[in-house]
């Protein structure tokens, strides 16, 4: 297992206190070849992050953009991934977000100057993921990746998650299909940074591990390998519109369930849609929140699905963007 943050700190520490320079360099842990963790290291120091989305395991990628693109089923595509070796032979880490989750906990340090223990970020993967979420994603005019976001939701206070999202047609991360990674910054004097390129393979993740060895060779000195610790708070809840996935057995008065529901949670309904129905034993539908809270969705999700037509769990993902109407 990997050594936390503060452990790794500690043994620098102790290693340096003769006046030695020893360094700790890790540019392939996150995104393999993109060099985001440098970036991280010096280019903002003197600004302030906001938000952190990213694209940061490619085999969920390569796998989403075969549900979308192609129009293949969850079982299809992790065949595939597997078979051009983007899967692991137990894909766990990957397709449950876990992976993904590691790799946002190093940025949030990055980024913020937090360290979070990985178990409290919540964590969902893709193995929920159906074709009928990606033909309500394409009515929508989007589609739908798999994400980690860390955010500074007020001072003081960092968020953070990893989860299936919806991503509009314009979102700069709609395009990154196949195993690519991606990752966007937003801050206060850079505004948005977006790093692309290839996030996993022996050749990009090797090019970072020798680029490292090359710059401790010449005699480089980076910043703290980290950045220092700061004052912010985790916290694990955060806002944002909400899309719920709700398979039924065809009743009289399901919306008016799901309505008063919603009510009782405060969370107000932006729209439903619904496609045809072929059969009203094995329907979905789809609410369309207003900005709510990740904990009211979770008390929502969890009493709809103990109504009698509720057929199996309630599938919701947060849509990445406030201004996702435009």
């Amino acid at each position: 297992d990997a050594l936390p943050i503060s452990e790794i700190e500690a043994i620098l520490e102790e290693v340096n206190s003769d006046g030695s320079r020893v360094e700790f360099r890790y540019e392939a842990a996150v995104c393999g070849g993109i060099p985001v963790i440098r970036s991280l290291q010096s280019d903002f120091v003197g600004d302030e992050v906001s938000m952190i989305s990213g694209i940061i395991n490619g085999c969920t990628n390569f796998m989403l953009t075969a549900m979308d693109r192609d129009g293949k089923s969850y079982d299809e595509a992790l065949a595939e991934a597997s078979e051009l070796g983007y899967a692991e032979a137990d894909p766990t880490l990957d397709v449950g977000g876990f992976d993904a989750r590691s790799k946002l906990k190093i940025l949030m340090r990055l980024a913020y100057g937090i360290e979070v223990d990985e178990e409290e970020i919540d964590c969902r993967g893709i193995t929920d993921l159906t074709t009928v979420d990606f033909d309500y994603a394409k009515k929508l005019g989007g589609t739908i990746k798999l994400l980690g976001v860390a955010e500074r939701v007020e001072e003081g206070k960092i968020a953070a998650f990893v989860s299936p999202c919806y991503v509009t047609a314009d979102d700069p991360l709609f395009a990154v299909i196949g195993a690519t990674n991606a990752i966007e910054i937003l801050s206060k004097n850079l505004q948005s940074s977006t790093y692309i390129g290839q996030g996993a393979g022996r050749f990009p993740t090797a090019n970072s591990c020798i680029n490292d060895i090359v710059a401790l060779a010449k005699g480089d000195s980076s910043a703290l390998p980290f950045n220092p610790s700061s004052g912010d708070q985790f916290v694990n809840d955060y806002q944002s519109t909400f899309f719920l996935r709700i398979k039924y057995e065809d009743k009289i008065g399901i919306t008016r369930q799901c309505g008063e529901i919603c009510e009782k949670h405060d969370v107000s309904i932006h729209s439903i849609l619904q496609n045809p129905v072929t059969s009203r034993q094995d329907a979905a539908f789809v609410i369309i929140t207003e900005k709510v809270s990740l904990n009211q969705i979770k008390a929502v999700c969890d009493e709809i699905k103990e109504l009698d037509w509720c057929t199996e769990e309630v599938f919701y993902m947060p849509v990445l963007r406030e201004d996702w109407m435009r």
